[in-house]
This record gives structure tokens, C-alpha cells and sequence, in this order.
């Protein structure tokens, strides 16, 4: 008597001949990368954000402090950032959170402006969204010319130039990361103004409010690295005789390519880098970001590799000439490095090895805690004076007293 009912799934599965499974396997796992891949070159090769990354919430102010409802920027750790949108603008910085029933408790640190009860602000672990007069500093805006165009930039002349005009020894040049702005460094500007520095906060190409060059792909720190020569050479034309480079992220990728022989001589003399979570090998980066999407290691190993091929056949980037780690025996100048040890985006293993590598060069900050570029939160006073300490040693001091 003939079986008339349907097979199952799993019944059909069994009677279906093993090379055709496998094939299918073998398809899926394929097209699993290949999605993957796809999604992450997209990410490498472009990033021109237009905000800074927050969120919006109402605010309750009592006396000094201030209740937030909670979410992931008002629960992380350190200090934050709060700008009110309505009904004024201002800008306060929060301590460190705590609880106070549903709600996340911060006291104000600093206020420009005011920052009322009521009102709907910006809150973030960036801090600041805005330009050098969030933290009362006055700037000027300046282009720094380049083969691809002019690039924006902020400089704040030394504190001792207000009153001695046109004497200028020391700058310290800062540029933001893959997808960041400028006010990604504005953190670090308190440390620069009492350690007797001018500062020049400077963006890359294809960044957002920089020119597009091309289909506007970056090259994750490799032409970039001629825009920071740039900046450079307009620190020598503004009469500074030497600078500090300070790099966040892909801005660590860009200071350290621009000390590459590759790039040339450099227009000033560069004492010293400082490097906050540095992406120091991209390759890794892509491998750790799939496991970061919990992929197992095989697969984003795979993946990570379909992602360097796509990103050289569509960028035209060589991975090896902004492969950090591999040229640490090359570097000569003293560095200051700071990593946290829950960065997801950019593997703290990698400023390990570096500090490793050359622990000749490096003093090296591992902050407990930190995630990507949010190491002076955690700690500003401790972060701040690891600034003003080796920029006063690699300097040996700054003619601008």
C-alpha cells in the first residue's frame, strides 16, 4: 500500500544525496561572507557622519544635580556631556553616574550657560558636539591647503600669545577618527591650553565637512596621512617651529603613516605623538568587528579576508602601508597611548602589541573600563596629566612663557 502523506522537512533532508547538502553548505557559508564583507567594506571605505553620536532626553535638575532616564549614554561610566536644545542652549559636563530610583543621577562639573529643569538636551560620552567655544575658548576658523582641497580647521593660538602676539614655539596638531568630527579631540583642549601649546584641530579628506575626492572611499589612514603633512605645513608657514601630532582612532593610523619614510621628509620637526585607541591593523579590526556580531572566529576570520580584498579592488588601498604593528620597529619618537580595555571597535590587543613591541617609546595607559576613545572620561584628571607630563617632557619645555 502506497504512503500517501507528505515527508517532513527533516525526512526529505535525510533522503536528499550528501555531495548536494554540502553544496549547499558550502553556498550559504559563502553567501554569509559575502554579505558580511559587503556590509564591512561599506563601513571601512566610507564614513562621513554628519552628528555626533548621542542621544536625546529630558532633564530634571535638582540644585547641582541632575536625573536622566536611563539608557546607554546616561548609564556609562565617567563624565558625559550635556547640551540643552530647548528652551536654550548652554553646555554642562556630568560626573560619573548613579542611581536614584528608575532614573540615572549625574552631578554638574561645569556649566556655560544654563541648563535647566525641563528642558530636552543632547547627552553624550563625546562630550562635546560643537567648537572650542562650548569649553569658552576663542579660535579662529582656517583652511589648510592641499592637493585634493582645503580642509577645515580650528586653530587656538598658545595662551601666552594673547598677551605676546606672533611668538610661537609649539603646536599640537589633533585629528579625529573614521566617521568623527572634529570635536572628537575637544576633550583633550583644557590638557593643550595649560601644557603652553597652540592647537590645531584638523580634518582628512572624504570626512565629513572635507572634500570628496573621487567616489569618496578613505584609505584608512594612508592618503590621509598627506593631509596631515599639509596641516604641517601650515603650522611652519604660521611660524610654529615644531608639533606634536595627537591622533584618535584612524587619526592614530594617520600620524603614524605620516612619520612613514613612504610620506617623506615632514615640513616641521615632531618631537612626539600622542595616540588615543589607535587602529593600528585593520585586518584585525575586521576580524574582531565579526566577532563583535558574535560570528564565530573561522567565519569572520574568512570574512575578514573577503573584506582586505574588496576594500584593495575597490579602494585601491595596500593594507600593508598602513599595517601599524608590522612598521613599529621603524618608529624613533616617543609616544603617549591610550587604550581602554572594553573597546569593541578597536581590539585593545592591538596597543599591547605595540607597547610590547616597543616599550623603548611607548608609555602606555591601559584604562580599565574605557570603550572606544572614552579613556578621559573615565578619568579625566589622570588622563589630563598624563598629557601635560609628556608633552612638558618630549618638549623640554615651551618658549611661549
Amino acid at each position: 500500500m502506497s504512503e500517501s502523506r507528505r515527508l517532513s522537512f527533516f525526512e526529505r533532508l535525510n533522503r536528499t544525496p550528501k555531495h548536494r547538502l554540502a553544496g549547499w553548505a558550502v553556498l550559504g557559508y559563502g553567501g554569509l561572507v559575502l554579505v558580511g564583507a559587503l556590509l564591512g567594506t561599506q563601513i571601512l571605505l566610507r564614513a562621513r557622519s554628519r552628528w555626533v553620536p548621542g542621544e536625546f532626553v529630558p532633564v530634571v535638575r535638582r540644585g547641582n544635580d541632575v536625573l536622566l532616564p536611563p539608557s546607554r549614554e546616561t548609564l556609562s561610566r565617567g563624565v558625559v556631556g550635556i547640551m540643552p536644545l530647548l528652551p536654550n542652549k548652554g553646555h554642562a559636563v556630568l560626573g560619573p553616574p548613579s542611581r536614584a530610583g528608575t532614573l540615572v543621577k549625574r552631578a554638574v562639573q561645569q556649566e556655560r550657560g544654563v541648563l535647566p529643569h525641563g528642558s530636552l538636551a543632547w547627552v553624550s560620552t563625546f562630550v562635546y558636539n560643537g567648537t572650542p567655544r562650548q569649553l569658552g575658548v576663542a579660535y579662529e576658523d582656517v583652511a589648510v591647503q592641499t592637493e585634493v582641497g582645503d580642509m577645515p580647521a580650528w586653530h587656538i593660538p598658545a595662551l601666552s600669545e594673547e598677551d605676546r602676539p606672533g611668538e610661537r614655539d609649539a603646536l599640537v596638531i589633533v585629528i579625529h577618527g573614521h566617521g568623527g568630527h572634529k570635536a572628537q579631540g575637544l576633550r583633550a583642549l583644557p590638557a593643550l591650553r595649560r601644557s603652553g601649546v597652540a592647537s590645531l584641530f584638523v580634518t582628512f579628506r572624504n570626512a565629513h565637512g572635507a572634500p570628496r575626492v573621487g567616489r569618496g572611499n578613505l584609505t584608512l589612514g594612508d592618503r590621509e596621512a598627506e593631509d596631515l603633512t599639509a596641516a604641517l605645513r601650515w603650522a611652519a608657514q604660521a611660524g610654529y617651529k615644531r608639533a606634536l601630532l595627537f591622533g584618535f582612532s584612524m587619526g592614530g593610523n594617520i600620524v603614524l603613516s605620516a612619520l612613514r619614510p613612504r610620506h617623506g621628509p615632514l615640513p616641521l620637526p615632531v618631537p612626539g605623538v600622542l595616540l588615543d585607541s589607535p587602529a593600528l591593523d585593520w585586518l584585525d579590526v575586521a576580524r574582531a568587528n565579526g566577532r563583535r556580531y558574535h560570528l564565530p572566529a573561522f567565519m569572520a576570520a574568512h570574512m575578514a579576508g573577503v573584506v582586505k580584498w574588496m576594500v584593495t579592488r575597490f579602494g585601491g588601498q595596500n593594507f600593508d602601508s598602513v599595517d601599524q604593528l608590522a612598521a613599529a620597529p621603524t618608529f624613533t619618537r616617543p609616544m603617549l597611548l591610550f587604550h581602554g580595555d572594553r573597546d569593541r571597535t578597536i581590539p585593545v590587543t592591538q596597543s599591547d602589541a605595540l607597547a610590547a613591541a616597543r616599550p623603548d617609546l611607548v608609555e602606555y595607559h591601559r584604562v580599565e573600563g574605557a570603550k572606544h576613545i572614552r579613556c578621559w572620561n573615565i578619568d579625566p584628571e589622570k588622563y589630563d596629566a598624563a598629557v601635560e607630563g609628556f608633552i612638558g617632557r618630549v618638549l623640554g619645555g615651551v618658549d611661549n612663557d
